[in-house]
């Protein structure tokens, strides 16, 4: 069942996620490893399993994202995680249907990461001769600071956000 706009947009201001989150990783556990970063924007919306229907409608409506459900947590989870769909889908859907308070900010902090990563987005696979692996994206310095800064700002309206890890000259970033 679809639902109404301005229905979804007051939902997620009460309960949906609009998440920015970083990975640091190595590609092999040996000293002088180079570290690689990650960041990854999320929309997420999580309830009791019982309201499962509800984020069916919702991810119908959208037309996009993943439904997954912990029973251990008695929870089901809707998010939406690529950049692609995050950028034109869900970015336009919340311009359109304007949230209100403090998740009016977090989005509009949030919207400006999405684009940022989705601009910084490897254009090629990471798939070269039979192997897998890291690849090298050169991102925008101006880009990464301006994410730090999003962070930060993030910091004054999140409850349980994680300090973003120290990127020296010459780390790889990869998306």
């Amino acid at each position: 069942m679809k639902l109404p706009a301005d229905y979804i947009a007051g939902f997620v201001d009460g309960e949906g996620c609009f998440a920015l989150n970083f990975r640091k990783d190595k590609k092999l556990n040996r000293p002088n490893t180079p570290e690689y970063f990650r960041w990854l924007a999320e929309f997420a919306i999580v309830l009791r399993s019982d309201d499962h229907e509800v984020l069916e409608s919702i991810k119908e409506t959208l037309n996009c994202g993943n439904l997954s459900s912990s029973k251990s947590r008695n929870q089901i989870r809707y998010y939406v995680q690529g950049t692609k769909e995050l950028k034109n889908i869900i970015v336009p859907f919340f311009n359109t249907n304007r949230l209100y308070g403090k998740k009016y900010k977090d989005f509009r902090l949030w919207s400006e990461a999405v684009e940022i990563i989705h601009k910084n987005k490897r254009k090629t696979t990471n798939v070269q001769n039979g192997s897998r692996g890291f690849v090298k994206v050169l991102w925008n310095p101006k880009d990464l600071e301006r994410l730090k800064d999003i962070h930060t700002e993030l910091k004054l309206i999140k409850s349980k956000v994680k300090d973003w890890p120290e990127i020296k000259n010459g780390d790889k970033v990869i998306v």
